[in-house]
């Protein structure tokens, strides 16, 4: 349990950037450096340096565009989150949407997804969710993605055939980032409960955690933006 005595504060989150365009790192920093209780120790546009900037700072999110990538092409950020697990968790930055990105980073074990175009906005909360084990999207990329598919996605009440309708709801809550206190507040059950669900959500999709799970969904077509900004009562 972390106990701080009246007055102290906690310490600084610890992040790297991994960005290629010279100046949104400049104005990512501007942001992060805000007063927000986040550090930046390194930032980079080539993947080499922040590998060596990683291992040297052992940070606790790396901010990382997708767009950086390794000689054999494959996106820098997955590959990151493939390699850090749980010691540095990996926010990956979008320029373009891409539903298949977006699956693909979730079940390669990164706790979160930002679209450029949100990118300056949401960046300190999706830093603070995924530090803290959540998973953050965005909600423009949310609303971005539901425009896109709209025509393609199940019915609205349509689920995985293996879950049940309150599995279903607490794993698109999850998707939206919302922690097991605040999926029970919504849903109006014990966050045992929630815990409940979220052990045979895991079981039944064969997945390997809270991410894994939501990446699984999204690339299946179990939830969606749609269904999950009905939840949040947003749309």
């Amino acid at each position: 349990m972390d106990v701080r005595r009246a007055g102290e504060t906690a310490p600084a989150l610890r992040v790297v950037v991994g960005e290629p365009d010279r100046a949104v790192r400049a104005r990512l920093r501007s942001v992060l450096h805000m007063g927000n209780g986040i550090c930046v120790l390194g930032e980079t546009g080539d993947p080499a340096r922040l590998r060596e900037q990683a291992a040297r700072f052992r940070p606790r999110v790396a901010v990382v565009n997708a767009a950086l990538r390794q000689p054999d092409g494959q996106e820098y950020a997955l590959v990151m989150a493939a390699q850090a697990r749980k010691r540095t968790r990996v926010v990956v930055v979008s320029d373009e949407l891409d539903e298949q990105l977006l699956g693909r980073a979730l079940r390669g074990g990164a706790g979160g997804f930002v679209h450029r175009d949100s990118l300056l906005e949401e960046i300190v909360p999706a830093i603070r969710l995924v530090a803290a084990g959540h998973t953050f999207i965005s909600s423009s990329m949310l609303t971005r993605l539901r425009d896109r598919i709209s025509a393609a996605i199940p019915r609205p009440d349509q689920r995985p055939a293996e879950l049940t309708r309150r599995e279903a709801e607490v794993l698109a809550l999850v998707a939206a980032g919302l922690s097991n206190a605040g999926i029970a507040a919504r849903l109006g059950i014990g966050t045992g409960t929630v815990r409940s669900h979220l052990a045979r959500i895991l079981a039944k999709l064969s997945a390997a955690n809270r991410a894994h799970a939501v990446g699984i969904a999204y690339e299946s077509g179990f939830i969606t933006g749609e269904s999950v900004h009905r939840l949040l009562g947003r749309g």
